[in-house]
Parts: C-alpha cells; structure tokens; sequence
C-alpha cells in the first residue's frame, strides 16, 4: 500500500462513523468515504496541513451535500422513515474497527432529524467526537463564535430531548430481556408494566408489507403514542408473528451499539427491534421490517 493509503486507512472508521452518524444510511457514507479517498489519491499533500482535519472536513461536506440533494426524496418516502441498522456481527472491518460510541443508537439518530444538515453536523463534531470550537472553525470556514451559535441552536431545537448520550449496556439489556419475555410470553400485564405512559412505537416498512401465512401486514404510517395503544398493538401483533412466521427464532444482537431484538424466519430476518429505555422502562420502540435495511443482518447456513 502506499503511503497515502496507510494515512488514509488511519482515519477511515472515523470518517465512516461521521458520515453514517449524519445520514443514517450505510451505503451512502461507505461511498462518501470512498469518493473522499479517491479525492485525497489526488490531493496535493504537501499543501495540506493538518490531514485529519482536512480529512474530516471532506467527508462533513460531503455529508451535508447528500442531506441537502436528498431532502425531497426523504419527504416523499413511503411511509416512516427509519435510519438503517448497524450491527457489529458484519464481517466488513470497515465497520468492526468503529468504537461502539462513534455509532450513535437509532433513537438518537431519529433524535438528530430535528437538525439541519449544517447543526447537525456541528452537534456531532462537538458532542459526540469532542471537536473543540477552533477546530470546528477551521472545517466549517467559520469563526468560533459562529460554530459556538450553531451549537446552541442545534441545542435549543433538540429541547429537553438534548441529553448525554452515554448507556448503562447491562440496564439496557436488562429492561430489553424483561420486554421480550413479555412478548415472547403474551403477558399483557408484563408488558405494560415495562411500557412508559409517553411511550412511542416508530415503525418502518419500506413501503411494503410483512407477509405473515399469506396476510399481509403493512408497517404503520404514523408513529403510535402512549402506553394503551403501544401495548395493544404489540398483543394483537406479536402472537401473528409468533404463530405465522415459519422457522421463527430470535436472538438478541447488538445494533448501533445497544442489545437489540432480531426475530428470523430460518436465516432471513424479518424484524428488528430496538429499545431505548428511561429508567426501568421503556421510553421508545423502533420496528424496522423494510427488507432492504435488513439485508446484512441475514445469516449464512
């Protein structure tokens, strides 16, 4: 490999964990990260003075650029859009090298649509990768004082759903195992007991449908809220699933760094679902059927 290769491969996990963190799409930041590889082959590099900064700014750029050109597709998606799971089971290195902070849980990236591509991005390089504001600065050609409005305006639009992105892991798996003994089981009063009042059910299909013993069964076109209808929907469902999906079995998995539920039918997975607790509770269920963002979780024989 030459040189450019080496320093480039240095920096690579991070550079996928900012463009996945920005857009929720595995193949768009695994081609950004490309595009900006093929750009630094290119580069001057004698010109450059500080490679991890120019680096990173490349591929923020770039992030924001996709988020601008794809708003429109995203508003016209059928259905609830969902950002795509990440698992560290894929035998790809690119994404094993990734620290499991750098990828951010799919509550927390639902969280960040509330941003703009620009705060967005300054909310991540300053919350999550810890940019000071001189750095910031320098990649986003702006001053200190700009980035530091930016940062309090992302702040500020995200409200009291502005939090430390930190999780207990076995507090996590704990109320995870207690829901899908609840499911698994048909305890409706188990269930409830781990649901929040608030609770909300986000789930995405892709626009198609999940065929349960030849009925379909589409995804839900609005998030579903509070903790009666949440539980309600998940007792008449669950037990279709449980009785109609032929070779079911499910496993517990990590997914953008958090314990996550994935039910299969033989080695196609069929659903995944992934938690987001508050206290003992839970706080946020996301459901994602859509095929084509489960197409890397599918086991071999």
């Amino acid at each position: 490999m030459s040189n450019k290769t080496d320093i480039f491969l240095e920096y690579r996990s991070l550079l996928f964990s900012i463009a996945y963190n920005m857009l929720g799409r595995v193949d768009a930041a695994e081609d950004i990260v490309q595009d900006t590889f093929v750009k630094w082959l290119e580069s001057k590099t004698e010109e450059i003075r500080h490679i991890k900064a120019y680096l990173v700014k490349a591929v923020t750029n770039r992030s924001i650029n996709y988020l601008q050109s794809a708003r429109i597709k995203h508003e016209e998606y059928t259905g609830i859009w969902l950002p795509e799971p990440l698992s560290y089971q894929e035998s790809n290195p690119v994404h094993t090298k990734i620290e499991s902070y750098h990828a951010l849980s799919i509550g927390v990236l639902v969280l960040l649509q509330k941003l703009t591509p620009n705060e967005r991005a300054i909310f991540l390089l300053k919350e999550i990768f810890a940019y000071d504001y001189s750095e910031l600065a320098e990649i986003f050609d702006k001053t200190e004082d700009n980035c530091r409005q930016l940062f309090k305006r992302a702040k500020d639009n995200l409200g009291k759903d502005a939090r430390r992105f930190e999780v207990d892991l076995k507090a996590h798996e704990k109320i995870l195992n207690s829901f899908l003994r609840a499911i698994s089981e048909g305890s409706l009063e188990d269930l409830i007991q781990v649901l929040k009042d608030d609770i909300i059910l986000i789930a995405e299909g892709g626009g198609g449908a999940l065929i349960l013993n030849g009925k379909r069964l589409t995804a839900f076109s609005k998030p579903i809220y509070g903790r009666d209808d949440v539980s309600r929907l998940l007792m008449s469902i669950i037990p279709k699933i449980n009785q109609h999906i032929p070779d079911l079995r499910r496993e517990i998995i990590i997914v953008n760094g958090l314990p996550s539920t994935i039910t299969y039918s033989g080695n196609d997975p069929r659903v995944l679902v992934c938690i987001e607790p508050e206290g003992d509770q839970i706080k946020s269920i996301f459901v994602q059927t859509n095929p084509q963002k489960l197409k890397r979780f599918k086991t071999s024989l």
